[in-house]
């Protein structure tokens, strides 16, 4: 996890490569909140770099409320504050000695993440579990590898009234679609060889197909040209195409609906395994008529999750196969581990009743949040971007100047985005951010303010500079 093939010399310094790469390891999910970090000693030995760079790398992360240092129990990932619902207002952040990150007053805006709070239905449906079906379930060992019959039974009907029939037997539940994708892999069996996938996509998937030794090939999100992927499918014969067809992690963009059949018959020509990640799909924000998804076509595997259209922390996600998939998926050891606790089984039945409603709202939010952010960003320089159809982010290209550069100046104006480069198979994208617009319109309203200075500072500089 630690090489020092893995520090980027983008990031500047040598310093600011182990920062960054630390930063990177938190963004795509390797470190999660509680992750301890090896030593300074043993960092700095497998990074190749001197202890005293690793000290102040750790230093300045520790400064900025990332990382904390307790005596005796190492250096741990900090909670971050998120920016989430209106109901989840931005805190104020202070660094162990007492130093803000910004001005006392003002929050820190850390929209790394694309997450939602939990809506009050989900505090609604707890307080209802402890005199429904909880008792009944603390009678045994909770639900078996895959997920419990009722609540496949539940999303298969919801599935089903959302176009995709679905039968129960169809489906295997995991800890969100991250852990889906993985567990399809794993009932596929691929081997060693070639995947596709979009260009940029979901951080998390890279790491997957990599882990299952899949050397990733990158095909541009928001062009999706047909005539290009039976191109790189005639060069690389892929065994697998990943895709995000509907509001596309991070682009916030689809997949044009006449080029969804042509997709699926370039994947069967081919050989590949399509899968489809639709945890997205219900996000449906543009007034035009949204395409059908991709699951509904036959010999096409599909996974999703509860965590973009109820919560983050409701861990339940879903993989929509044949039955042969399912039955390889299912006897596999990892799916013991990986498949929802029974709390997370419970709470998900009682709230998948309630997801049309859910959605509904959510989707009111977003829109709202989404016109705030075009509205304020139409006043800066130097950025473009294509409206998303759905989502929660928004893909914002800098037209003038490098990410990177942006992104360190914003920081030090409180406010943290994504770079480009952490979507990409090659890590080469220069020129985008990832913007999440899950907060509120005023938040939003200060976020614009943040990155306008920060674009003005990177702009003055290169000037100065030339």
């Amino acid at each position: 996890m630690w090489r020092a093939d893995d520090l980027d010399p983008a990031d500047g310094t040598k310093t600011a490569q182990v920062e960054g790469l630390v930063l990177r390891r938190i963004e795509r999910g390797d470190l999660s909140i509680g992750s301890r970090l090896p030593s300074e000693r043993v960092l700095a030995d497998r990074l190749g770099v001197s202890r005293v760079t690793v000290v102040r790398a750790l230093d300045q992360l520790r400064a900025d409320g990332v990382l904390e240092t307790r005596r005796g129990s190492g250096t741990h990932v900090r909670p971050l504050d998120r920016l989430l619902d209106p109901i989840a207002p931005a805190s104020t952040v202070t660094t162990q000695t007492g130093r803000a990150l910004v001005q006392a007053d003002e929050p820190l805006l850390d929209l790394r993440f694309a997450t939602t709070a939990a809506p009050h239905d989900v505090a609604e449906a707890c307080a209802q579990l402890v005199t429904g079906g909880l008792p009944q379930a603390m009678g045994g060992d909770g639900p078996p590898p895959g997920g419990s019959a009722e609540l496949r039974a539940v999303l298969a009907a919801q599935l089903t009234r959302e176009g995709v029939p679905t039968e129960a037997d169809q489906l295997t539940l995991t800890v969100g679609a991250a852990a889906g994708l993985n567990a399809a892999l794993a009932g596929l069996d691929l081997g060693p060889g070639i995947a596709i996938t979009e260009s940029p996509t979901y951080p998390a998937a890279l790491d997957i197909l990599r882990r299952h030794h899949l050397e990733v090939v990158g095909w541009p999100a928001g062009v999706w040209d047909p005539d290009q992927l039976a191109h790189l499918c005639r060069r690389h014969k892929p065994k697998v195409i990943y895709l995000q067809a509907d509001n596309h992690n991070p682009t916030g963009l689809s997949l044009p609906g006449d080029r969804r059949l042509k997709v699926v018959e370039i994947a069967r020509r081919y050989d590949a395994t399509l899968i489809c990640d639709e945890t997205l799909r219900p996000l449906w924000l543009s007034a035009s008529e949204q395409p059908p998804p991709l699951s509904r076509y036959p010999r096409t595997v599909s996974v999703g999750s509860l965590s973009k259209t109820v919560w983050g922390g409701l861990r339940v996600g879903w993989v929509r196969s044949g039955r042969q998939l399912r039955r390889r998926m299912t006897t596999t050891a990892q799916l013991n581990i990986t498949s929802p606790s029974a709390l997370d089984d419970l709470l998900a039945q009682a709230l998948v009743d309630r997801l049309d409603q859910l959605v509904v709202r959510r989707r009111a939010r977003l829109r709202a949040n989404l016109a705030a952010l075009e509205t304020g960003l139409r006043t800066l320089p130097g950025v473009a971007w294509v409206t998303p159809t759905g989502g929660m982010t928004l893909w914002l290209e800098l037209t003038e100047l490098r990410s990177r550069r942006v992104l360190e100046i914003a920081r030090r104006h409180g406010l943290l985005l994504s770079a480009g480069d952490l979507f990409t198979p090659d890590g080469t994208d220069r020129r985008h951010l990832r913007i999440p617009f899950t907060a509120p319109p005023e938040t939003l309203r200060l976020v614009v303010d943040r990155l306008g200075q920060a674009l003005t500072e990177a702009q003055d500089t290169s000037v100065h500079m030339i």
